[in-house]
């Protein structure tokens, strides 16, 4: 089944990637609870039905953005991996999301999801599509240099790597003031993201 936003080959057609960039610069100038499909249909130039054929609703809108954010993440992350020393990948790995985390203010739209999934059922399922996402390519990187590890404990380092990360953005800055360089700290998670398999094991 083709996505309504989709060409027959899984890519976004014109529009439909027009309409998502749209979303992203509007959200980006008025914040996301104030942007509206009709909001979005203006900024392309097109009818809000010709939006809704589509996206039908804000909803398919917001989790066509994050499959956007996570097919580009992916490709980030393909070509860190395609340069790694086998056995390194998930360090490797850790070491980029932990960047791209830090750099929080790089992905405005994402984190203004991320708000407001406490009480908005389309971005918490958006959400949850992204960090189903973030949490199975660390999985499967872990699994890739180390085969023998059972698939559970590579879920559960891969979830507490991610927990690490997604406190960074609010903590970097503090603990900068209180002496802990950034560098340090990500050298740090990257050594311990290597003891989590052998510790829960």
């Amino acid at each position: 089944m083709v996505d309504q936003g989709s060409s027959a080959t899984g890519a976004a057609t014109p529009t439909a990637k027009r309409a998502l960039d749209a979303l992203t610069a509007l959200a980006l100038e008025k914040g996301l609870d104030d942007v509206s499909m009709r909001d979005v249909a203006r900024r392309v130039g097109i009818s809000l039905a010709a939006l809704q054929y589509h996206y039908p609703n804000k909803a398919a809108l917001l989790e066509a953005f994050v499959r956007q954010t996570v097919a580009s993440y992916r490709e980030r992350i393909e070509t860190v991996l395609a340069v790694s020393i086998e056995g390194e990948r998930f360090a490797r790995l850790v070491r980029f999301a932990a960047m791209e985390t830090v750099h929080w203010d790089r992905h405005g739209v994402l984190a203004m999801i991320e708000g407001r999934a406490s009480h908005d059922d389309a971005a918490r399922n958006a959400i949850m599509l992204f960090f189903r996402s973030y949490l199975a390519i660390m999985r499967d990187a872990l699994v890739a240099d180390d085969p023998g590890l059972p698939p559970a404990t590579a879920l559960l380092t891969a979830t507490l790597v991610v927990s690490m990360l997604e406190g960074l953005p609010s903590l970097i800055e503090p603990a900068g003031d209180l002496g802990v360089g950034r560098d340090a700290l990500l050298d740090t998670i990257v050594r311990l993201s290597k003891t989590i398999p052998r510790a829960i094991a």
